[in-house]
């Protein structure tokens, strides 16, 4: 299966609860973008607006290998069109409210698929609108671990500091990966005597981050202390991470212990797997099952919090109590994610022998790759 071979092959519409309300304090636009991430706009127009990145508001993260359109507000922001490099900014009007991802409906996408077998594909087409698939993350969130070197928040529980802040800073990026190339391979060759690359810093709080490594003595406090001036949303996104792990590996076991015949599919991290169809008289309890992201105090029924513990304990951690962290900011908060997603009016249009349109509707927080990969990537029975 071949996906972004072009932008144009894959066209993200955010839809959102959203509108121009005649006032307001905040403009709304309509951001379209092409090869540039969601981050990489917000931070051009903060420089060229002379803004915080926080006055900034949008709802989902859209990735560079594709056309997207969402929706973005900007505090006391110009009452006209902007237009950079790799986007364009359509002034919509005025809100009383920044966007935000609790006003993120879902996506509906429009994907060109290239290079897959299509023999069989109506039926296909018939299991994924009856049966949904497996609501997994996907790679995209784990861009901080594709390095196969682990997550840094779990190195943050198990108390390894200056593990955790090589990998968020050396491993990974908030930014795309050539821009801080240079940047990383200077530590890389420096650890953990860092003031030759503070002229390579790529943002602000890396540069303070530096500065204060370079000013004391390495230790296991110095480095605690120095996780505390990564930046806030980079770290809540480095702990998601980690948490979207864990979920995944608990909806494998929940899975396997359904008694679902299940098909392998390899990804970044391992692999996942996809069922066909359920059972009539299990999909009761799976379409309605909902299992929240890892986090101490959490609530759970007896079975998930076993299941979820087992992953945890193969991860080194003792106990869902002890899935936190010592560093301020560095937090997992908890919502429940539906095990599975079905898509809404799921459409496909075969454009040669091995080509096909795919459109289709799916709430915030579920990844089209996934369907995708459910659709064309599973072995013929």
């Amino acid at each position: 299966m071949k996906i972004k071979a072009r932008p144009e092959d894959f066209i993200v519409y955010e839809v959102a609860d959203i509108a121009p309300e005649g006032k307001g304090p905040f403009a709304l636009y309509r951001l379209f973008k092409r090869g540039a991430t969601t981050w990489d706009v917000i931070g051009d127009l903060a420089r060229r607006l002379r803004l915080r990145a926080q006055d900034i508001r949008y709802g989902g993260l859209k990735d560079r290998h594709a056309i997207s359109y969402q929706y973005v507000t900007i505090k006391n922001g110009p009452k006209k069109d902007l237009k950079g490099r790799n986007y364009l900014l359509e002034y919509l009007g005025q809100t009383q409210t920044p966007m935000s991802k609790a006003r993120l409906k879902g996506n509906f996408f429009r994907i060109l698929v290239r290079e897959v077998d299509l023999e069989g594909i109506e039926e296909e087409m018939a299991l994924l609108s009856r049966y949904g698939v497996a609501n997994y993350f996907d790679e995209q969130r784990f861009g901080s671990a594709r390095h196969g070197r682990g997550f840094a928040a779990r190195e943050l529980i198990l108390g390894h500091y200056e593990r955790a802040l090589y990998l968020l800073l050396i491993e990974g990026s908030q930014y795309e990966m050539k821009r801080t190339e240079i940047f990383r391979k200077c530590l890389r060759q420096h650890w953990p005597e860092v003031a030759p690359c503070l002229k390579y810093a790529p943002s602000p709080w890396e540069r303070r981050l530096l500065e204060f490594l370079s000013s004391h003595r390495p230790s296991k406090r110095t480095f605690k202390r120095a996780i505390g001036l990564v930046d806030r949303e980079y770290l809540l996104m480095l702990c998601h991470a980690y948490q979207a792990y864990v979920w995944n590996e608990t909806v494998k076991i929940y899975l396997k212990r359904l008694g679902l015949k299940l098909y392998p599919v390899p990804y970044l991290l391992g692999e996942h797997l996809f069922y066909r169809e359920v059972p009539e008289d299990r999909w009761p309890e799976l379409s309605a099952r909902r299992i929240p992201l890892p986090s101490p105090r959490l609530k759970l029924a007896p079975e998930i919090r076993e299941i979820m513990e087992e992953v945890l304990q193969r991860e080194g951690i003792s106990s869902l109590d002890k899935f936190r962290t010592l560093v301020k900011g560095a937090t997992f908060k908890t919502y429940p994610r539906e095990v599975v997603v079905i898509p809404e009016q799921l459409r496909l249009e075969k454009r040669g022998k091995r080509e096909a349109l795919v459109e289709f509707f799916l709430p915030k927080g579920s990844y089209a790759t996934i369907l995708l990969k459910r659709l064309f990537l599973l072995p013929k029975e």
